[in-house]
């Protein structure tokens, strides 16, 4: 059985996880320093990045390792490499074909030695302006 360890009950709800973000907002909580709210984003976004962020997202190699049996653990979209999160979100030439499509957009020049903290939390030394 699956516990979640944030809730006293152990179960897991999508307001539990709201209110926690919120009240990280809203306090100068140390283990919430990093959370931005941003009101343009939907909340199912923003709770996404921040799973990404802290690497809670359900990949291969994770779901390997807790017990699953899984045919493989190579990525099932281009079967290219070992699915990690940085895989998933960064490495993977179809991750990557989008992240170079939106550094266009953004005008942020060409996509290189891109980390998931650049991709999801920004660069803070360019200028974002989308183009159009």
């Amino acid at each position: 059985m699956w516990l979640w360890t944030l809730a006293s009950n152990g179960i897991f709800t999508t307001k539990k996880l709201s209110n926690i973000i919120g009240n990280c907002l809203g306090t100068n909580n140390r283990s919430c320093d990093a959370t931005i709210r941003n009101n343009l984003m939907p909340l199912k976004v923003e709770i996404f990045i921040w799973r990404v962020l802290r690497g809670r997202i359900q990949v291969r190699t994770k779901l390997e390792k807790i017990g699953m049996d899984l045919d493989s653990i190579r990525c099932p979209l281009r079967d290219d490499d070992i699915e990690t999160i940085n895989h998933s979100m960064i490495s993977c030439r179809h991750s990557m074909e989008l992240w170079e499509k939106v550094y266009k957009w953004w005008n942020l020049g060409p996509v290189s030695n891109l980390s998931i903290n650049e991709a999801f939390r920004g660069n803070c030394n360019r200028s974002l302006s989308p183009l159009g």
